[in-house]
């Protein structure tokens, strides 16, 4: 009989034993097992208590395929989290560390704001002072202006500007002509302007003025030292004609225009012209 059994079993199916008891009390003989599939009918699951070891053992790797990735993911999950709490960190601390610096220039620009508010008023109040300082000066000036205006010259004196003018009544030489305008406390005319070159050429005579190149050859310069800087020379002068030795300036007579000087020799008998500033009495 077990030849039997063995030689029809189906090796693809899984099989169990169930021995049928009709005595508890009575032995078991092997030739009374019965074969039977592990279902009940086709199609029909074992009954819970019918579940073999071998059957839960096989569902406990597909358990085990379900926790890994669930553990792998929450792995992944604390990973992210720590790394957006560290950007976070990160973030906050760069955001501190610049409004600290955003706070220092603020104040940095109020405190250059109040300097140039305290610069601007005083360069305004200084601005202030000086317009007062240069209407004080303008007032003075006008005021020396009307007494100088008010002045008159001495004697047979001819006022023209703000300077007295004095044509000789005799000729001399150059330089006894500078010496007798110091004798009355004047000098040989300067001529400072083009209106005072033409004021003195309506004299209409040959007459000294106190220009002379007698220290360097062709460096015309005033009594004062000076260095002539607008020239009225005749045309064709200076030409230093007469030996070489020409080194004082008259003002021609044949001149009509108001180009009229000319050089001549210092020892040249002339009239002359004498200057000297207006003199103003203070009240």
């Amino acid at each position: 009989m077990s030849v039997e059994i063995y030689s029809t079993i189906d090796i693809t199916k899984k099989v169990r034993f169930q021995i049928e008891e009709k005595d508890r009390n009575v032995n078991i003989d092997k030739d009374y097992a019965n074969i039977y599939d592990n279902y009940w009918a086709t199609g029909s699951p074992l009954p819970k208590s019918q579940v073999t070891t071998e059957d839960q053992q096989q569902a406990v790797p597909a358990k085990n395929n379900f926790i890994r990735p669930a553990v792998v993911f929450l792995v992944l999950l604390c990973l992210i989290l720590m790394a957006a709490v560290t950007v976070v960190l990160i973030l906050l601390i760069q955001d501190k560390i610049v409004n600290a610096n955003l706070t220092t220039e603020r104040e940095k620009l109020w405190t250059d704001n109040r300097e140039m508010n305290n610069l601007n008023a005083e360069l305004t109040r200084q601005t202030h002072q000086l317009q007062e300082n240069i209407s004080e000066v303008t007032a003075e000036r006008d005021r020396l202006q009307e007494l100088l205006d008010n002045s008159s010259c001495p004697g047979n004196w001819v006022k023209f500007d703000n300077s007295c003018y004095l044509l000789s009544a005799s000729k001399k030489n150059n330089k006894e002509s500078m010496k007798s305008c110091e004798s009355l406390d004047a000098h040989l005319v300067v001529v400072s302007s083009e209106e005072e070159q033409i004021f003195l050429n309506s004299f209409h005579n040959g007459i000294w003025i106190g220009l002379t190149d007698q220290e360097e050859e062709g460096v015309w310069k005033w009594i004062d030292g000076t260095r002539a800087t607008k020239l009225y020379w005749r045309q064709n002068q200076p030409d230093n004609g007469y030996k070489g030795n020409e080194d004082c300036v008259e003002i021609s007579k044949i001149s009509s225009n108001i180009n009229s000087w000319n050089d001549l020799q210092c020892t040249t008998s002339l009239y002359y012209m004498c200057e000297k500033m207006l003199t103003l009495t203070l009240n």
